[in-house]
């Protein structure tokens, strides 16, 4: 398995990419709460390991805080000294969108998937969809 997942803790709230190499348990690095079972054969056909949820979304593997900081530099420099900055800017959004990987991300517990195969047949980020999950009560989703 050439994949990894990114999951927070449920328990103790620490972040961690996991690798996988073969069939295993994942345990929390921290406070060894057990996340999930990761089979060898995992892929986006199957069933999140850690929620049990079927439904993923894929979105940039970027960091968000960097990206808004990027976007409140390019504003506050296109304010101080002219609007043509934002073209500079502009050109630095279509590069990182170009060269950035997409990950997936599932709906429920919102897990990152990294490194799996069909992440680009997946569809972007639907709020309805999000909400459905979100405030739905139903464990089998």
């Amino acid at each position: 398995m050439n994949g990894s997942f990114g999951y927070e803790c449920d328990s103790c709230g620490l972040f961690k990419i996991y690798t996988v190499e073969d069939s295993a348990e994942i345990f929390c690095s921290s406070c060894k709460n057990k996340l999930g079972t990761v089979s060898a054969n995992w892929s986006l056909e199957n069933s999140c390991p850690f929620c049990d949820c079927k439904s993923y979304y894929k979105r940039k593997d970027f960091n968000q805080i960097l990206g808004a900081g990027i976007l409140l530099t390019g504003a506050v420099l296109s304010i101080i000294y002219n609007y043509f900055v934002l073209i500079g800017f502009a050109l630095l959004d279509i590069v990182l969108f170009n060269y950035v990987p997409d990950v997936a991300v599932c709906y429920k517990c919102a897990v990152e998937l990294r490194g799996f195969n069909g992440i680009d047949g997946l569809s972007v980020f639907d709020h309805h969809t999000a909400d459905l999950y979100q405030f739905s009560n139903n464990e089998n989703s």
